[in-house]
């Protein structure tokens, strides 16, 4: 089956050609193809199921409110002495004239104490310290047209600070806008930063494995085109089959691509200069290397492709375009470790090892540490195994006390103008004005809703008895308060107070507009507890002809929530059960496939545990980002399975010549320099995302990291060997053929 692999490498013109023939179709697909930035969303809405109450609240609202259909964003002033008549008159003009200029046409409308008194006390604070401004953006909110906007309104505000010193008060741009636009920036400054820091870790880490340029240099080469090119197809697949793609997802496939592509090159060169050792010429070398290496490369991979082809079946849309992105890159990576890693390898010969001459080096004895190990797992194999397990045990515990986050400010830089936004909004008013959660009331039988006030005011009574809610504004009480509604019916006539009251109303008036401001924090696991008492609240309380519809921030995050649960619960076993499939076709055997995957389960639970010690009480993390447990669960499964691929097919190779003892001794000792090494550069690939400005990422690169690590110093030197030296002749069954 891997005769091909091999022969491609087998003459000059074969390997020579391989090399043209890549070269040929990265330059093809980069041409047919969009660059990745045009493609990318940092939207959340985008990854949500498309049947979800936040979809179709967002469908709703768009269709009925069209004026509306813009992000909101809050301008905060706050001044620690409170306002006097001369600050409140600057501010005033400050917001007149950004709205008349509308420098970049995206300002659809702003909402202030000055130009709308009946918000008065839903802007100002208690102690007259903080004012706020909704303004609402138009367009689209990944455009660069948006972000300037942004951006202009904050530099105006720090000129204004600079042109009137007595003005004495800060200003943030905050809200969903502000938020989204700090993402997108966040996102943009760390696809290249992650690029270059990857590429010059792995490149020092090669330099110090091999001491050889060549060496180090030639497979980044190669990984980087093998980078290239995936994200060329990515940037395809996202726009034929319309998958959403984040910044974090093409940040992860850089540090995947360089991980997994260097660790395939680890295995290749490891076993070609042992065949050369041996006294074969570079072409049997190579040969014979990728005739013994081949199955494990894509058994290794096969189990991360497969992984990452059952996101597919996901319902949360950034797990959904996670999953053909990574696989198609991995599948790229693994093209190129069978194809064209041989074939540039054995060009060089002997010589890619330079300065070293290999030729002088005395084939090594079993002296080395890896062998000392294997035989102290081999003679005490039960002591080994009952010591690892203990540790895993204790290690694992942590992970009961998780405490999830959606705050997605948490994970935000302290110096992010949203973030200090943010701050100040909590300190002075309910946490839930950064982002108010809306109820759509539709009816396609009544044709003036606003007409049944009897079933208005049911609504509003019933969403007041709900704990955890600060306000209830809509028609007849725009400011949030039942005594309003005797002064707008009173006063109806009056401009501003229509207007209040209309803006709750649809223009074709089938639809009304609540507003709920909570108490607690809208990105909370509480606020979403939250919005399911008002979903089932609502639903009580429905009448023939009418429908709700709840959106917003906090029903974005629950929505999540629900999608990433399912997501879980369904893929977690899919996944499990096609990496068995894999083990068992690869090892032609049912006993040691089934305790591999138990050890990469057991793996991950440690590492999950070691994980959330950390971030809550080591790092004092408010909480863990929910969507990092699956993204674990996904990687150091794949990965954990890769090692074991690597370590078990070399202990079946070992042991068919040299017995069980003798066998497992001589797989540790071979493969424990290369797989350690791998381990590393995989791990270290990996940390660096845990130095990037945001809180999701730090820990998704810290976790897998020390997984990573567990799989290579734990589970894969100690464990695995240990239950393979008690099974014996056990391992294999059903299959007799092997020799112990």
């Amino acid at each position: 089956m891997f005769d091909i692999f091999s022969k491609l490498a087998s003459n000059k013109i074969k390997s020579f050609s391989a090399i043209f023939l890549w070269i040929i179709l990265i330059g093809v697909i980069a041409f047919l193809t969009p660059s990745l930035s045009e493609v990318t969303t940092n939207d959340r809405q985008d990854f949500l199921p498309v049947d979800s109450e936040s979809i179709n609240y967002l469908q709703m609202k768009n269709e009925k409110f069209p004026r509306e259909d813009g992000l909101p964003g809050t301008l905060v002033f706050y001044n620690e002495s409170g306002f006097d008549n001369k600050q409140l008159d600057l501010i005033n003009s400050f917001l007149t004239k950004i709205q008349t200029e509308n420098k970049y046409e995206n300002i659809f409308q702003i909402t202030s104490i000055f130009n709308t008194p009946l918000a008065r006390s839903n802007l100002l604070s208690e102690d007259k310290t903080t004012m706020l401004s909704i303004i609402t953006f138009a367009g689209d909110p990944a455009s660069e047209k948006f972000e300037k906007t942004i951006e202009w309104i904050r530099e105006e505000s720090e000129f204004l600070n600079q042109k009137n010193p007595n003005l004495e008060t800060e200003i943030h741009l905050t809200g969903p806008a502000g938020i989204l636009v700090d993402a997108i920036k966040v996102f943009k400054s760390i696809d290249l930063r992650i690029t270059i820091t990857t590429v010059i870790l792995v490149l020092v880490l090669l330099i110090i494995i091999y001491r050889s340029p060549i060496l180090a240099i030639l497979p980044l080469v190669i990984v980087g085109s093998s980078l290239f090119l995936s994200q060329s197809i990515a940037a395809f697949l996202s726009e034929a089959f319309d998958l959403p793609l984040n910044g974090q997802v093409t940040g992860i496939m850089s540090v995947l691509v360089f991980g997994a592509g260097t660790n395939y090159a680890l295995f290749i060169v490891s076993r070609y200069k042992e065949e050369l050792l041996l006294g074969k010429d570079k072409w049997e070398a190579m040969q014979v290397t990728m005739s013994r290496i081949g199955p494990s490369i894509v058994g290794s991979a096969g189990t991360t492709i497969v992984a990452m082809i059952a996101l597919v079946f996901a319902t949360y849309g950034s797990f959904r375009a996670l999953g053909p992105m990574l696989a198609t890159a991995i599948f790229v990576v693994l093209l190129s470790a069978l194809f064209i890693m041989p074939t540039a390898i054995v060009l060089f010969g002997k010589k890619i090892f330079w300065p070293i001459n290999i030729d002088k080096k005395i084939k090594v004895k079993q002296k080395g540490v890896w062998f000392k190990i294997g035989s102290l797992v081999a003679n005490r194999p039960r002591m080994i195994l009952m010591l690892t397990i203990l540790g895993i045990i204790i290690t694992s515990i942590p992970g009961l006390f998780i405490k999830p986050s959606f705050n997605l400010l948490d994970g935000y830089p302290d110096s992010s103008d949203s973030k200090k936004g943010f701050e100040i909004i909590r300190d002075s008013f309910p946490e839930g004005e950064l982002a108010p959660t809306e109820i759509l009331v539709y009816s396609s039988e009544v044709k003036e809703i606003f007409n049944d006030k009897e079933f208005i005011d049911l609504i509003y009574s019933n969403l007041e008895t709900i704990e955890g809610i600060t306000r209830v504004s809509g028609y007849l009480r725009p400011n949030g308060y039942p005594e309003t509604r005797k002064i707008c019916l009173c006063d109806i006539s009056s401009a501003e107070a229509f207007y209040e009251n209309m803006r709750f109303v649809s223009e074709d008036n089938s639809t009304l507009k609540i507003q709920i401001i909570l108490k607690d924090d809208p990105y909370s696991l509480k606020g979403q507890q939250i919005i399911t008492e008002i979903r089932n609240t609502l639903e009580n309380i429905k009448m023939s002809g009418y429908d709700f519809y709840v959106g917003g921030e906090t029903s974005v995050a629950l929505d999540t929530k629900k999608s990433i649960d399912h997501d879980m619960t369904l893929l977690g076993p899919i996944i499990l059960l096609a990496i068995l499939l894999i083990l068992i076709i690869l090892l032609k055997s049912l006993i040691a496939p089934l305790y591999l995957l138990i050890s990469v389960i057991i793996s991950y639970t440690a590492t999950f545990g070691i994980a959330i010690f950390f971030f809550q009480y080591i790092f004092g993390h408010s909480g863990v980002a929910y969507a990092n447990a699956v993204w674990m669960f996904i990687f150091l499964v794949a990965f954990g399975a890769d090692y074991n691929i690597y370590v078990m097919s070399r202990i079946k190779e070992s042991t068919k010549s040299l017995g069980m003892i003798e066998g497992i001794k001589d797989a540790i000792g071979q493969t424990g320099g290369v797989v350690t090494s791998a381990g590393i550069i995989l791990a270290g690939t990996f940390s660096i995302l845990a130095t990037l400005p945001l809180r999701d990422l730090f820990q998704l690169g810290f976790a897998v990291s020390i997984g990573v690590l567990i799989d290579t110093f734990v589970i894969r030197a100690f464990l695995v060997p240990s239950i393979a030296v008690l099974l014996k002749e056990k391992n294999w069954w059903p299959n007799k053929n092997n020799r112990l």
